[in-house]
């Protein structure tokens, strides 16, 4: 469909042109349009891309208030609709600038494609609408470590709808990858929403069912789930939720797989202990615990006077014991568990240790696991969103840890694990240094190669470590706080994209990928999937005896 031509009012280059919108046509920003010319040997040229600007203003004007005598008749003026679009894709790649008054269209079918490079993805993750309801992708070869990895989403709290796009990728990529060695697990880390990701929403409306329709995705929930929950503090085997059924099941570590593991390092991630000896004795302790396990009997912790320990409660006593005789002058038991560190360092480590252990004491068991089987489903959530942030921590730290040891030792980086994990700024902060932090790290800069890849969504980029920024290949931003837009993490929303992102919707955003140039506004529908239990469609139970009746 014919839009208008290509002006000649304005500077023409290779990279931009304006279009004067001829009568009855609608532009809009985001529009994908293409203009056509033939250059002086005969070749032709098409120049695909994005509106940028839409302006509109009264030709013949001159004064302030012409636009009064116009309406009247009285003064003769056109109306100007002109439209700016930045060039995305040159075919063939003739960098000229189009020529004054080449027809210019809209870009629909395989132009669409060509404009968006959607030809050149091998396969393409539906990852929203254009608000002309075209269909955007993401090339996937970007997502699974093939040619990049990792996905970065921020916005502000509550209206940037970031954990409910996180899910919607990750449902795409379900859907529309039909691999069994696709996993997911998802950090549960706020309310009890996603403790129903498998339950049909009965609110969902005809409109969203049309554009999920449209996505070429099924208006379904979430298949083969398991749900990860802390144990209940009196009884381990009794998960601590709301939700009791076959799905749910509590996770736990014995004592023995927490010194294995050197799980202790994250008990100590709450503040920057960066300018304190605590850290330099922290690992010290772990490497004690990790040697007592190596030559303890399987299933049990023996100190190094054979005698048993079965809990945190237990490990204290040890340190609070060696820390009271060396105070009474006597360092034998002080050395075997702190070396040559001050009476200070070691007391400071104490307080720590004991405040961490009253948080996370009901996920150490004495001699029994259940740990997290990620392989086992095809998606796994881990609910912590109920636990002081410290319990949160540690939980983050010990599953990340030992499923990045687990992918280290195999040859090939499948099966691939997503891992969506909200509140990124507060495992991975740009100043300082914690074991958590290192695990993402970690992750972010070898993960690709391993088939983990890492969504990630905070409320502010520019406090993140910067390292895991730059390895994050898709870059997705909702509503913003103005102030946040400043910063360089943002350099990627060009043009007037950092204006619009201080006005976006709930299920709006801003995407951004290495095949396009231009960053692609879309909308996402609402979930197929119930994100509390009064959304939850009831399942009807027909009894073996209704017929008798």
């Amino acid at each position: 469909m014919r839009v208008g031509i290509v002006l000649g009012t304005t500077p023409i280059t290779p990279l931009e042109f304006w279009v004067g919108v001829e009568k009855d046509n609608l532009v809009q920003l985001d529009d994908v349009l293409y203009a056509e010319t033939q250059l002086a040997n005969g070749q032709k040229v098409k120049f695909y891309g994005v509106v940028q600007e839409v302006q509109k203003f009264l030709e013949g004007a001159q004064w302030v208030y012409d636009a009064h005598l116009a309406i009247q008749g009285v003064i003769p003026v056109n109306i100007a609709y002109i439209a700016k679009v930045a060039i995305t894709r040159v075919e063939p790649e003739f960098f000229v600038p189009p020529s004054p008054g080449d027809p210019v269209y809209f870009a629909e079918g395989e132009e669409l494609e060509k404009a968006l490079y959607y030809d050149q993805m091998k396969v393409k993750i539906p990852a929203g609408l254009t608000r002309s309801g075209q269909v955007v992708y993401i090339n996937y070869h970007f997502l699974d470590g093939t040619e990049g990895a990792h996905v970065s989403i921020s916005g502000m709290s509550g209206v940037a709808t970031k954990t409910s796009y996180a899910l919607f990728l990750l449902y795409s990529i379900f859907n529309k990858v039909q691999d069994q060695r696709i996993k997911g697990i998802i950090f549960n880390v706020k309310g009890k929403d996603l403790l129903w990701l498998d339950k049909k929403n009965k609110n969902l409306s005809p409109e969203d069912e049309k554009a999920l329709k449209k996505l070429g995705l099924k208006a379904e929930p979430f298949k083969e789930v398991k749900f990860y929950v802390p144990p209940y503090e009196g009884n381990p085997t009794i998960p601590d939720a709301e939700r009791q059924d076959e799905k749910v099941v509590p996770f736990f570590w014995s004592i023995r797989e927490f010194a294995e593991e050197g799980l202790i390092r994250f008990m100590f991630v709450e503040e920057d202990e960066s300018k304190s000896q605590v850290p330099y004795l922290v690992e010290r302790v772990a490497n004690k615990l990790y040697y007592l396990a190596k030559n303890s009997p399987e299933g049990r912790l023996l100190d190094d006077h054979a005698q048993d320990i079965e809990s945190l409660e237990d490990l204290e006593e040890r340190f609070s014991e060696a820390i009271e005789q060396a105070e009474g002058k006597e360092r034998s038991l002080f050395r075997e568990w702190f070396g040559d560190a001050s009476l200070q360092t070691a007391r400071a480590f104490l307080r720590r240790f004991s405040r961490a252990s009253r948080h996370i004491k009901r996920f150490i068991q004495p001699n029994m696991s259940s740990p997290i089987n990620w392989e086992e489903n095809r998606l796994s959530v881990i609910d912590i969103s109920g636990l002081h942030h410290i319990a949160q921590m540690f939980v983050v730290g010990a599953v990340l840890k030992r499923l990045f040891e687990e992918k280290e030792k195999r040859s090939n980086p499948y099966p691939k694990v997503f891992v969506l994990l909200d509140e990124l700024n507060k495992y991975a902060p740009k100043e300082g240094w914690s074991p958590i932090k290192d695990v993402i790290l970690d992750i972010a800069e070898r993960g690709r190669s391993l088939g983990v890849i890492l969504i990630g969504a905070q409320q502010t980029a520019s406090e993140i470590e910067k390292r895991i920024l730059a390895n994050s290949a898709i870059k997705v931003v909702g509503r913003m706080d103005s102030s946040e837009l400043l910063s360089k993490e943002y350099e990627f929303l060009v043009g007037n994209f950092r204006q619009r992102a201080l006005m976006l919707k709930k299920g709006t955003m801003i995407l951004y990928q290495p095949d396009i140039p231009s960053p692609l506004m879309l909308k996402f529908p609402k979930p197929p999937w119930a994100t509390r239990r009064q959304e939850v469609e009831e399942e009807i139970h027909v009894p073996e005896d209704f017929n008798n009746f």
